[in-house]
């Protein structure tokens, strides 16, 4: 009877350096022979689930890992599954030989360098992910030419390593100057491009997978707007400078509606039925609904003559320039304190609230306004399209005196 299953090998190699990995083996057993695959994945023990069959939750990108053995498991089942249908003993060198005939054959046809792959992931994805995404990523690719030029290295797929990892770090930091944050968001893209190719075949290298291979983040304090502060936007009178005015309608739209500035630019007549605005969103292409509140109702009235209902769209850079002059102009003033990382230096500023006003300030605004008036946050989430209560709380920026007070308001209620 045939049997397949994933086991864990070391090889001669790694028995002399003694190496914690071992080498991931499909074995094939039928009719006593037997015959090994090797899926070029190691994998220290610990993390391996032998009654399971699967990486273990606890080895960081085991998601991943296990859809990629999944693969590697059926590509030899369907080999196996064929010769039955067509009549045939699947004796193990005949299954061995046509799975190597057909690998031999997907290589010649998939051999791509790492900036190759990077070039074709973002072609692939060209009309699904925003302008704005593909950008980060073209971003990340260029920091990393500038980066070979620094290290005098030319970066391939074996090259994504812990020395990478910390060496990349202390050139974009130290050297460029620049913070962790936009670091984490440079690794996330390139483990992103990672996986890809090894979920497709086309990279063997894990070394992105290592447990200390992170995405750095920062509690960054974005600031957002009160509705007091909304409505002192609202009242100013700029029917003398038409752009700033439509700066303003725009980003209140996006303050009582929750979307981001990608969605609330494009608004189409048939996203409105009644009283309510229903939308899919481009950045995660889920469907939100969502009520068309009194605010919301005065700008679409104002501009009743337009297609969708909306002053016409600036773009996103046009309005950050009005909205910082904007508030400016009403006195935002309030003295921020902005905390970042170098490395492991640690930069303080001190800037006006006006200066850090920009597009998605309305969508954090929408977000902390509706949770101080109590609206539960699931209801919330279901308007901004949130699908963690992580990623939503990101959004919540109100004060520690803010959030005394809303707790005694909470307990009054309850007395």
């Amino acid at each position: 009877m045939a049997t397949i299953k994933f086991v864990l090998s070391k090889s001669q190699h790694q028995r002399k350096i003694k190496s914690n990995l071992s080498m991931l083996m499909l074995r094939y057993s039928h009719q006593k022979q037997v015959t090994y695959f090797y899926t070029s994945r190691n994998l220290e023990d610990r993390y391996w689930d032998d009654k399971g069959q699967q990486v273990k939750r606890s080895y960081s990108g085991s998601d991943r890992f296990n859809i990629f053995l999944n693969k590697f498991r059926q590509k030899v089942e369907d080999i196996i599954n064929e010769l039955m249908i067509n009549g045939e003993n699947p004796e193990t060198a005949r299954v061995k030989l046509l799975y190597n005939e057909q690998k031999e054959g997907v290589e010649k046809k998939r051999e791509y360098t790492f900036f190759e792959y990077f070039e074709k992931y973002l072609e692939d994805r060209k009309n699904k992910i925003e302008h704005s995404t593909a950008k980060t990523y073209r971003t990340t690719m260029n920091k990393l030419r500038e980066y070979e030029k620094y290290a005098r290295i030319q970066l391939g797929w074996h090259s994504i390593t812990m020395d990478f990892y910390d060496d990349f770090l202390e050139f974009y930091t130290s050297i460029e100057g620049l913070t962790n944050s936009g670091f984490g968001k440079n690794i996330k893209n390139i483990k992103a491009i990672m996986n890809d190719a090894m979920e497709n075949g086309f990279n063997s290298y894990d070394g992105h997978n290592h447990k200390n291979f992170i995405v750095l983040k920062e509690d960054v304090d974005n600031i957002y707007l009160t509705e007091e502060e909304i409505e002192k936007l609202i009242a100013l009178d700029l029917s003398g400078n038409k752009t700033m005015e439509r700066t303003r309608d725009l980003f209140v739209f996006g303050c009582y509606t929750g979307l981001r500035f990608s969605d609330f630019s494009q608004v189409k007549p048939e996203h409105i039925v009644g009283d309510v605005l229903r939308i899919k969103t481009i950045k995660t292409g889920e469907w939100v609904n969502i009520p068309i509140l009194p605010a919301v109702r005065v700008i679409m009235d104002k501009y009743k003559d337009n297609p969708n209902n909306l002053p016409e769209s600036l773009c996103n850079q046009t309005m950050n320039k009005y909205l910082k002059k904007l508030g400016k102009i009403l006195g935002f003033n309030d003295k921020i304190l902005k905390i970042r990382n170098k490395g492991k230096d640690r930069i303080e500023e001190v800037m006006y609230k006006y200066e850090l006003i920009c597009t998605h300030t309305a969508r954090r605004s929408f977000a902390t306004n509706m949770f101080k008036r109590g609206v539960p946050s699931r209801v919330i989430m279901n308007i901004t399209g949130h699908r963690t209560e992580k990623a939503f709380n990101s959004y919540i920026k109100i004060t520690q005196d803010e959030n005394a007070e809303l707790f005694k308001e909470y307990f009054s209620k309850s007395a």
